[in-house]
C-alpha cells in the first residue's frame, strides 16, 4: 500500500513522526529537516539483502587488484562525502551491461561493462561520486518510504541499535530489498539525478579529481547516442535526465565551483592499465566478416545478414554487432558465453531475460539450422531510453550458450519480422 506523502520541514510534522517512533533529522546533503522513517541499521540490512540478490542475479567479478582499485577510489570519495562514517561497500558486477547504481546503506555497484567504457580514473570518480551522492542524500530510502505502508515503516524504523523486531522484521527486510530492486529500474526523479550529479562532482573535486572528466564523459555519451542510437546502452543512462541537460547543468556547476590552484588528477594512464585486467576477446575469438557473412572458425559458427544490413564493431563481449544500414532502427548482436552443465536453451533464455529485465511476450522450443533451441519474443527497456521489442534465438551446445538477438521499437516490429527471421535462420554451428 503506497504511503501518504509526508509533509517535511515543519515543526508539527517532526513532532508527529517522533511520537510515532521515527526521527526528524537534517538531510546530510540538503540540510533540510526530514522525517527519517527507516533507521540506519535497517537501511544497512536492506542494502545487504539487496546486494545478495544482485550478486546472485549478475555474479561478482573477482579480480583482487581491480577490486582494490575501485574500492580505493570509492572510499576516498566517501571521506569527503556527507556521510563519511557510513561503511560503504563497492562491488563490481560480472556483467556486460553498462550500469552503475547504489542501494540503501552504502552499497555501490559498477558493472564490468561500464568499467570498459570509461577512459580515466577521474571519470570513474565522477560515476562513483554520483552513486555515493544518492546514498548520502537518502534518495533510495525516500523511494522506499513512498512505496511502503506506515506499519512496515514503523517496524523498519524500530530496527536500530542492533535490536530487531523479530523474524517478521527480517521478512520485511527481504521484501523491502526485493521492492527496491524493482524501484531502481524505474529511475530516480530528474531532481534527484541532477542533485547526485552536483554532489558527486563536489566529492570528486574535494578528492582531487578533475571535474572536466564529467563533461568529457557526458559529451562522449552524447556523441554515442547520436551515432549509435538510444538502444545501445543500459539503465545507467536510460534512467537519467537527457544528456544535453546534464552537460548544461554540470558546466554551470563547475563554473561556480572554486577548485583553487591545486593540480587535479585525470588518471588516464593508471586507469588504462587497470582496464587491461578486464576480460577481452582475442582476435581469433572475435572472428571476422566477409561481405554479408560473419565467420568464427575457432568456435565453428557463422551468421549472415540480409540486404541493407551491415556489421558494426563489437562492443564489450558480444562477438559481433549488426544494424540496418538505413535509419529504420533495427539492430542486433551475437553473444557466446559459458553457461555450465545441464542448462537447457529455455533455462538460458529465462536467465538472460531476467538480467535484461525483458518481459516475455511469447516463446517456444524450436529446431533451427543451428540445432534445437528456444525462440522468444520480449519487450523491455532500450539501453539508452524508450522500449524495445526483441526477438532472440537461444542455443546451448554442451556448456556453451549462444544468443542471436534482434531488436527494434515495438511500433516497427511488424515490418522487421522477415529480416529478423532471415538473420536467425542464417545462424550455423558446425
Amino acid at each position: 500500500m503506497p504511503m501518504n506523502r509526508v509533509v517535511r520541514g515543519t515543526v508539527g510534522t517532526c513532532v508527529a513522526v517522533v511520537l510515532a517512533g521515527a526521527a526528524c533529522v537534517r538531510n546530510p546533503v540538503t540540510n533540510r529537516r526530514e522525517a527519517q522513517l527507516i533507521s540506519e541499521n535497517a537501511e544497512r540490512q536492506i542494502g545487504l539483502e539487496t546486494k545478495a540478490q544482485l550478486v546472485e542475479e549478475y555474479g561478482e567479478f573477482h579480480d583482487p587488484v581491480l577490486q582494490s582499485y575501485v574500492e580505493g577510489i570509492g572510499n576516498k570519495l566517501v571521506t569527503y562525502s556527507d556521510r563519511p562514517r557510513l561503511p560503504f561497500v563497492f562491488t563490481i558486477l560480472d556483467s556486460d551491461i553498462i550500469n552503475a547504481f547504489a542501494v540503501p546503506g552504502g552499497y555501490v555497484f559498477v558493472t564490468r561493462g561500464l568499467l570498459e567504457e570509461l577512459t580515466s580514473e577521474a571519470e570513474l570518480a565522477i560515476v562513483l561520486g554520483h552513486e555515493v551522492g544518492h546514498v548520502c542524500a537518502w534518495h533510495s530510502v525516500n523511494m522506499i518510504e513512498k512505496q511502503m505502508g506506515y506499519g512496515v515503516l514503523g517496524t523498519l524504523g524500530a530496527i536500530a541499535g542492533g535490536v530487531t523486531a523479530g523474524p517478521e522484521a527480517m521478512i520485511m527486510i527481504a521484501q523491502t530489498a526485493g521492492l527496491f530492486t524493482d524501484l531502481y529500474l524505474l529511475g530516480y526523479s530528474r531532481e534527484y539525478e541532477l542533485e547526485a550529479d552536483r554532489v558527486g562532482t563536489r566529492y570528486a573535486i574535494s578528492a582531487g579529481y578533475n571535474p572536466e572528466a564529467a563533461l568529457a564523459f557526458f559529451e562522449r555519451l552524447l556523441r554515442l547516442e547520436k551515432q549509435e542510437g538510444l538502444e545501445k546502452w543500459d539503465t545507467f543512462f536510460r534512467t537519467h535526465p537527457p544528456t544535453d541537460a546534464r552537460i548544461l547543468e554540470c558546466r554551470r556547476y563547475i563554473e561556480n565551483m572554486s577548485v583553487g590552484k591545486r593540480e587535479l588528477v585525470e588518471g588516464f594512464d593508471a586507469y588504462q592499465d587497470m582496464k587491461l585486467r578486464l576480460p577481452h576477446l582475442a582476435g581469433d575469438d572475435r572472428g571476422k566478416t566477409e561481405g554479408a557473412s560473419y565467420i568464427n572458425a575457432k568456435w565453428g559458427i557463422r551468421l549472415s545478414l540480409p540486404d541493407q544490413w551491415i556489421w558494426t564493431p563489437p562492443r564489450r563481449r558480444a562477438l559481433i554487432l549488426f544494424r540496418e544500414q538505413r535509419d529504420g532502427g533495427g539492430w542486433g548482436e551475437l553473444r557466446r558465453q559459458v553457461v555450465g552443465t545441464g542448462v537447457r536453451a529455455r533455462d538460458y533464455a529465462e536467465k538472460v531475460a531476467r538480467q535484461e529485465h525483458w518481459m516475455l511476450l511469447n516463446g517456444r522450443d524450436v529446431y533451427y539450422p543451428a540445432g534445437y533451441g528456444y525462440l522468444g519474443q520480449y519487450q523491455g527497456p532500450g539501453w539508452l531510453g524508450g522500449t524495445q521489442q526483441y526477438k532472440a534465438l537461444f542455443v546451448v551446445r554442451e556448456e556453451t550458450g549462444y544468443v542471436v538477438l534482434c531488436a527494434v521499437t515495438p511500433e516497427s516490429i511488424a515490418k522487421y519480422l522477415i529480416p529478423f527471421e532471415q538473420i536467425l535462420r542464417s545462424f550455423r554451428i558446425d
